[in-house]
């Protein structure tokens, strides 16, 4: 069993491709020679000596010129030439790079023309075009790669229709921005949305029927608390105008009683009257005293519930208002949210 494992090992061993653990002379010269050109180089890995190479940040201008230092390279991982003033003439330089993995041309000069030198890279993995002049033409130049996974078309003149045939020619890649996804995902989202304004003006139209059937029985309590209160304030006023008259009743027969006392010709019998219906009069302005009083402080109450019914048929109507306004704009959405989806509906159709 040792035997066999170690006959294994020894396999994967021979079979493994094999990557030098220290940079070549070639490679430390072309590492010394990038630097010096402004831009930085280092080896990948501490047990991978291929070469990453990045002029992006470099404060000198990194040109066409600067890309025939990897004429003869053979033993480079990435390049990454964002932002430079490399053109598709620089691009031939780059030919040889057959294990190049990671390229990286955003905000460069590059156009179509250029992208027909990486068609020979045959183990590149990496694309980013960015930002150029690439359109759909330029994509015909990377049908061949195989390895490729992914590729970035940002801000480019590539399109849906350019796109298409190449993710059917190299169905592992990812193109990013994937503009028939992108539409799809558009499109889903907008039924989504249309659907659940759909669904909130429903929501919101029962709502509003709600709020204006409470506004309705708000508005109708508030009229019969002010005619209650309405008709309480004219008990009052009658009860006060008892009260008054029962006052003047007491006053008139109290002055009688006085005279009376005075008159030495009056019965005693006719003076005891006198005192009695006096004494009578003041009994009945004092209960329409009380009941004026008590009828003022019904008024108050009514008065307090009439004003409180008020503020709610107040605050009912606002409400129902609110509803009725949020309705409308939920309509308004929901028929331009249909409308977008129609459009794209129809140029997914077309």
């Amino acid at each position: 069993m040792k035997s066999l494992s170690l006959g294994f090992s020894v396999f994967l061993l021979l079979a493994a491709p094999a990557v030098a653990d220290d940079p070549s002379d070639a490679d430390k010269a072309l590492i010394e020679a990038v630097q010096a050109a402004g831009g930085q180089a280092m080896q990948l890995a501490k047990d991978d000596a291929r070469l990453t190479v990045a002029f992006h940040l470099s404060d000198k201008d990194i040109t066409d010129e600067t890309l025939k230092l990897f004429k003869d390279a053979n033993n480079v991982y990435s390049i990454n030439l964002r932002g430079t003033k490399v053109t598709d003439a620089g691009l031939q330089f780059l030919v040889n790079l057959k294990s190049l993995t990671r390229l990286h041309l955003e905000k460069t000069e590059v156009t179509d023309g250029g992208l027909a030198h990486v068609a020979g890279l045959e183990n590149l993995e990496y694309l980013n075009v960015y930002g150029t002049k690439i359109t759909d033409a330029g994509l015909e130049h990377v049908k061949g790669l195989t390895k490729l996974r992914k590729l970035f078309v940002w801000q480019t003149g590539v399109t849906m229709e350019g796109e298409e045939p190449l993710k059917e020619a190299l169905p592992e890649l990812e193109i990013v921005p994937d503009f028939k996804k992108e539409k799809e995902r558009a499109l889903l989202s907008a039924e989504r949305s249309y659907e659940d304004a759909a669904r909130e003006v429903t929501e919101l139209a029962e709502k509003m029927q709600d709020s204006l059937a409470a506004a309705t029985k708000a508005a109708m309590a508030a009229q019969e608390a002010a005619a209650a209160s309405k008709a309480a304030e004219e008990d009052v006023a009658k009860a006060n105008e008892l009260t008054e008259n029962a006052d003047a009743t007491v006053t008139q027969t109290n002055g009688v009683v006085e005279k009376l006392k005075e008159d030495v010709s009056a019965s005693d019998e006719f003076k005891a009257a006198a005192q009695e219906s006096a004494a009578a009069a003041a009994k009945v302005a004092a209960a329409a005293k009380a009941s004026a009083e008590k009828l003022a402080a019904l008024v108050a109450e009514k008065k307090t519930a009439g004003e409180a019914a008020t503020k709610a048929a107040t605050d009912a109507k606002t409400a129902a208002d609110e509803a009725k306004k949020k309705f409308e704009e939920t309509v308004k959405k929901s028929v331009d949210l249909k409308k977008k989806f129609d459009e794209l509906t129809a140029a997914e159709s077309e």
